[in-house]
């Protein structure tokens, strides 16, 4: 008697649901996602094997160029409308809500504070051709206000859980760095985070 043969039949797998899945997803990471803005200056920092790694939240960065700018930046954008708040009631200046807008999707900034309106009302396409002057950090008093401090107080000052970082160029002048740091010191501020690259540690090294 011959053997019987079973038919085969075809397997169909239906992807409708996996792809609405899948697409429901790609749509909630876009809506979600917070863009990083343009950095006013690109700053090289030098190596480190530190493994100690800089908070995402609640940090204020200070960014010294090797042409020693100094950058300005606070993470938050509500905490950065407070801040410039705070630094146009201590000034007697005024800001329109554009124009809080646009600096709260700023990560840092290199202007000088009578600058920043004007820079504020720039488009885009202008505002990346802009050459910032770097944040005036004069510390002898024989120079411009040393608007660093007031922008360090009055960002603690919109948000006291701020912790300090501070980002410098590997090729930054050592003067400039000291201007800093007087400035911070001036306000009791001994500690902070430095910002380096990875390098891979020596073979037999331990951290402690």
């Amino acid at each position: 008697m011959p053997a019987v043969k079973v038919k085969r039949a075809s397997s169909a797998v239906d992807m409708t649901a996996m792809c609405d899945v899948a697409f429901l997803l790609l749509t909630f990471f876009i809506l979600t996602a917070q863009f990083r803005s343009q950095d006013a200056a690109a700053i090289e920092t030098p190596s480190s094997i530190s493994g100690i790694k800089v908070p995402d939240n609640d940090i204020m960065t200070i960014g010294l160029g090797r042409d020693g700018k100094v950058y300005f930046g606070i993470d938050n954008a509500q905490n950065r409308i407070a801040m410039l708040d705070n630094i146009a009631a201590a000034k007697g200046l005024s800001f329109t809500n554009n124009e809080k807008k646009e600096f709260s999707l700023m990560s840092n900034f290199g202007l000088p504070i009578n600058q920043l309106k004007a820079y504020l009302n720039l488009p885009k396409e202008q505002q990346a051709k802009v050459n910032q002057a770097g944040i005036p950090t004069d510390t002898t008093g024989a120079g411009p206000t040393n608007e660093l401090k007031e922008w360090v107080y009055n960002a603690r000052k919109a948000n006291n859980n701020l912790r300090i970082a501070l980002k410098g160029d590997n090729l930054a002048k050592f003067p400039e760095f000291k201007n800093v740091l007087a400035t911070l010191q001036a306000q009791n501020i001994n500690k902070f985070n430095l910002i380096t690259g990875t390098e891979a540690p020596p073979a037999g090294w331990k951290a402690d």
